[in-house]
């Protein structure tokens, strides 16, 4: 479809720069911010190295070194008040181009953000590609990658005594920006699909939309919202479209007329923005907490 190829090439323009924030974060270390702890470290089964990028990668403009791809890090926040369980709830979040995963946790506020949400859960954060303007996910597109990945993290929370149990809850696949195709992938292969309740995307319907469209009519009690700005209007649209022809419920809204009613329905919910930035779409009115409030991950005890 010529508009979606259109609309992939705005993404660079729009995407994240990552150099304004200087990384900070130790590796392998517990720290406490916010109440919060977080982790960065190397997982083997994270996004890459992967063979896809082994070279490099190449748009239309620019070439970018295999160096972009060799960072194995996964970021991970639990929230302060966590209260362990019987299953690990998870949020798992993939990042827009030129970023890196120190950059999105300070950049985006993650930690305020997932503390206001009050949900009993902990947030993921895979590296994909670092600091450049592609989409690639690498192992995260091969079968199975998401599933390996996410239980890799489990089991290390489990070892570092953090959990009780290594079963999988509620999972909250959230993107930004180029952060769409990981998710796309996982709603048609990745793994753990039943698992998968929500599926949060901060105007980041570049492409995948068959899968989107695919996975909310797959199964119940499952809420898909897209909140988008104008250059995503036509994405939003052929989305719209699909899940008409499939007979699938959805519900579409203004941002100013935005509610918590709105957002509580269980299925594909849109919400156009008139007025805020791309860069800002998760954190200005805080609807990263927002819209994971009222997600069907389970609330703080």
């Amino acid at each position: 479809m010529q508009f979606l190829s259109s609309l992939l090439s705005v993404v660079t323009a729009l995407s994240v720069f990552a150099a304004e924030t200087p990384t900070t974060r130790p590796s392998g270390r517990w720290l406490d911010e916010s109440g919060a702890q977080v982790m960065l470290r190397p997982f083997a089964h994270a996004p890459y190295p992967h063979p896809s990028r082994a070279e490099g990668f190449k748009n239309k403009t620019e070439s970018f070194g295999p160096e972009h791809y060799q960072d194995s890090t996964i970021g991970i926040v639990i929230p302060k008040g966590f209260t362990p369980g019987e299953r690990v709830d998870l949020v798992v979040h993939f990042h827009g181009h030129r970023n890196h995963v120190d950059n999105v946790i300070t950049h985006y506020q993650m930690i305020d953000e997932l503390n206001k949400s009050g949900r009993n859960a902990i947030l993921i954060i895979p590296q994909g590609p670092r600091d450049v303007p592609d989409s690639g996910f690498g192992k995260m597109e091969d079968a199975g990658g998401f599933e390996a990945m996410v239980r890799e993290v489990v089991e290390f929370l489990h070892m570092e005594k953090k959990v009780p149990s290594t079963e999988i809850g509620h999972i909250t696949l959230t993107a930004h920006s180029g952060g769409y195709n990981a998710v796309s992938v996982f709603c048609a292969k990745g793994g753990l699909t039943d698992h998968i309740t929500d599926v949060l995307l901060f105007d980041s319907s570049y492409g995948g939309l068959e899968n989107y469209a695919n996975w909310i009519a797959g199964g119940k009690n499952r809420r898909l919202v897209s909140i988008f700005t104008a250059h995503l209007a036509p994405a939003n649209f052929e989305l719209l479209t699909l899940l008409k022809k499939a007979g699938t419920k959805y519900d579409l809204t203004m941002e100013k007329d935005l509610s918590d009613d709105f957002l509580k329905q269980r299925e594909a919910l849109f919400i156009h923005t008139e007025d805020l930035p791309h860069d800002e779409i998760m954190t200005q009115r805080d609807y990263f907490a927002r819209f994971l409030s009222l997600s069907d991950l389970p609330a703080m005890r």
